[in-house]
């Protein structure tokens, strides 16, 4: 199981970490994008759509953008689940199993998992933006080496197809206005602590949220 574990870090001093996702996992996400999709080209999209800064051009119109949530139902029967709690695992050491931590969950907002996918196309961005839970990631699912700056340690993945990347939630990143004639899918997500009350204190966290 090692060998699905391996994670490598983007640069020194810069807390990004990297990981190719296994075939098998790979193949729960196309199922994830397809019911995504469905979502998207439905004529109540908008119903589904997440209310979010990012993803708008930078004149500041909408443009074909679409960010939507993944039914939990698919995520809890997902190998991916359990292979992302072991990476977490994994970054954050403390000794602690998987069972310590758990993707993050809105409750009353559709009650889903704190992961979606995003659809986006020439004019798009998404500026500027940290997250909740203390540790996040992004899924390149096919994403045209279209990167992500990861702004306060001066560093960006060029975010290859098939990976994913995952850092603390708190770290200030950007994607840029696309240029491309062409659809990129990404999928985000967002891990927290099972237990809040067991949260140990970071240097970086000073001004963070669970």
């Amino acid at each position: 199981m090692s060998d699905i574990l391996t994670m490598q870090k983007l640069q020194d001093g810069c807390p990004v970490m990297v990981a190719k996702i296994p075939e098998q996992i790979l193949a729960e996400i196309d199922l994830w994008v397809e019911e995504s999709r469905g979502l998207k080209d439905n004529p109540l999209a908008s119903l589904k759509a997440h209310e979010n800064v990012g993803y708008k051009a930078i004149d500041g119109k909408a443009h074909n953008s679409y960010q939507c949530s993944i039914s939990p139902h698919l995520i809890e029967q997902s190998f991916w689940l359990a292979w992302v709690l072991r990476l977490t695992q994994k970054y954050w050491g403390m000794g602690k199993d998987h069972r310590y931590f758990k993707l993050r969950k809105w409750d009353g907002h559709f009650d889903g998992y704190d992961i979606w996918t995003n659809f986006a196309y020439q004019g798009d961005d998404n500026p500027q933006h940290n997250h909740a839970g203390m540790l996040s990631g992004v899924i390149y699912y096919k994403n045209h080496n279209h990167p992500t700056i990861f702004d306060e340690y001066n560093c960006g993945y060029a975010g290859i197809d098939g990976t994913m990347v995952m850092f603390p939630s708190q770290v200030m990143h950007h994607v840029e206005k696309q240029v491309v004639d062409t659809e990129r899918i990404t999928l985000a997500f967002n891990v927290t602590y099972a237990d809040p009350a067991m949260r140990p204190k970071r240097d970086w966290e000073d001004n963070a949220n669970p």
